[in-house]
């Protein structure tokens, strides 16, 4: 897959909906979907560590991700150190993705197992749902998918906007800072960035397949 779908992962299922923010100074709710998605093509490259909590139906989980993302030159990697525990007995994984010279590696470093899977230019962009005449707002497609924007708040330095939703029962905050969300929080979880730097490199020892790792192709789909 392309960067940006990756990088829109926790994102694009809400791009039309609880989407993104900010338009020139990233705390326009009422950024135009256009401002929007060039804001989001204008973010270059960033770091953001994230630590996640969850307690639902017995089940405890905390995991920390470090994500190095640089969507000029289509690389990524993503570290992700997660600790289980139900019903008394607790579990660790550690995983990692790498995305690189058009492939992305999806690797349990636990188990010693990787997926490599070839990106497909012609795989459809959740960017291309936004059409360069779509004037409509952040905050009326927020309004119009049941949501609402409490305002603006600083998390880590960056001036957020924060939206709140809410789908079966379940209310769910987020602040977003140039598309990027900083923070979600819901009754089962919280999943909040600890460090968020912007113009970053990815180092070359970060893009290496680890050597003990069994790597198996994915068939392409026809």
């Amino acid at each position: 897959m392309r960067i940006r779908l990756f990088i829109l992962g926790t994102i694009a299922a809400m791009l039309l909906s609880c989407g993104q923010k900010a338009d020139k100074n990233s705390s326009n709710p009422d950024a135009t979907a256009k401002e929007i998605a060039q804001e989001i093509a204008d973010t270059k490259s960033y770091y953001i560590e994230y630590k996640t909590t969850m307690d639902m139906q017995g089940m405890k989980s905390t995991s920390v991700s470090k994500q190095w993302i640089d969507i000029k030159n289509d690389r990524l990697v993503m570290e992700t150190e997660t600790e289980n525990e139900m019903m008394g007995q607790k579990t660790k994984e550690s995983a990692l993705t790498i995305g690189k010279d058009g492939y992305t590696y999806v690797i349990s470093l636990t188990n010693k197992t990787g997926l490599k899977m070839k990106s497909d230019g012609n795989e459809e962009d959740p960017m291309d749902n936004i059409k360069p005449d779509d004037n409509e707002t952040f905050r009326q497609m927020i309004e119009k998918e049941g949501g609402k924007i409490i305002g603006n708040e600083d998390f880590l330095g960056k001036n957020c906007i924060v939206i709140e939703m809410t789908s079966e029962g379940t209310t769910m905050k987020m602040w977003y800072y140039k598309g990027i969300p900083l923070k979600m929080t819901s009754d089962a979880y919280v999943m909040e960035a600890v460090k968020f730097e912007e113009g970053i490199s990815i180092p070359d020892s970060k893009l290496e397949i680890p050597e003990d790792i069994t790597i198996s192709e994915m068939p392409v789909m026809n």
